[in-house]
């Protein structure tokens, strides 16, 4: 299989699986991906997803072979399945790192930027490669990149098509973390392992106000938040919480 998914200590960890191409990405391994984050979300056991890549990069995007083909019924085909793979990783509840070494190009670049946190080796290479073959954005390329950086910053990058270290993307506010070569997956798993034990429920509702919130006003985001505190002080987690609180210990958060 070209997308692995290994699940241990309540960490999922997906791993695009096709070195010897620098892990780029066929249609078939779109719906792997799809299929591999979709399981996760409705696996309990599972607090938190890594997404990374094997051997030496993280993925050159889009196998080139396959663009093109089909005409326009077929490129239409692979949108729809990109997209899908696009939406099961950003709208998954649970927190999602992104460990990246080697090349991040394209819709995997994007990919990477749908997740909650990038930890790129400093060496490691994004790109948003487009112009370079005569395309425009996608995989939600220009949403996520605008999101992350200033519109002229954003705009500069796409534009250029020019490659951006992982020292760069940290400097920039594209990565969180940047690590010597080889240990991103490293750093991905130590921040992966301080979300096993939180209250899942509470990070997937406040995921859900990150992503509402561009779109809102300050009233529509609080009434957002009055409609989701109400249903928070029903979970057990909630529960568990508050009663640690005032017996001063360590909160043992089981994800309900």
């Amino acid at each position: 299989m070209a997308i692995d998914l290994t699940i241990e200590g309540g960490i999922a960890t997906v791993t695009i699986n096709r070195p010897e191409r620098k892990n780029a990405i066929l249609l078939a391994m779109r719906l792997d991906i799809e299929a591999a984050f979709q399981k996760c979300q409705d696996d309990d056991e599972v607090r938190v997803i890594i997404l990374t890549g094997a051997g030496s990069d993280f993925s050159a995007g889009a196998d080139v072979g396959e663009m093109g083909g089909g005409g326009i019924r077929g490129s239409l085909y692979r949108m729809r399945h990109m997209h899908r793979m696009s939406r099961a990783i950003a709208n998954t509840n649970k927190p999602v790192i992104s460990a990246v070494e080697g090349v991040c190009i394209g819709m995997c670049w994007a990919m990477a930027l749908s997740t909650d946190i990038i930890v790129a080796a400093e060496n490691a290479r994004f790109q948003f490669a487009f112009r370079h073959i005569g395309l425009a954005p996608d995989g939600g390329a220009a949403y996520l990149l605008s999101r992350h950086v200033p519109i002229q910053r954003a705009k500069e990058i796409m534009y250029s098509g020019r490659f951006v270290s992982g020292t760069e993307a940290h400097q920039l506010g594209l990565a969180l973390y940047s690590t010597p070569p080889g240990e991103a997956l490293v750093k991905a798993r130590e921040l992966a392992a301080s979300f096993v034990n939180a209250p899942t429920i509470a990070i997937g509702m406040a995921k859900r106000q990150f992503e509402a919130a561009p779109a809102q006003n300050f009233d529509q985001a609080l009434d957002f938040e009055a409609n989701i505190q109400p249903l928070m002080v029903q979970t057990e987690d909630f529960r568990e919480g508050t009663t640690a609180f005032k017996e001063k210990r360590k909160s043992a958060f089981v994800g309900n």
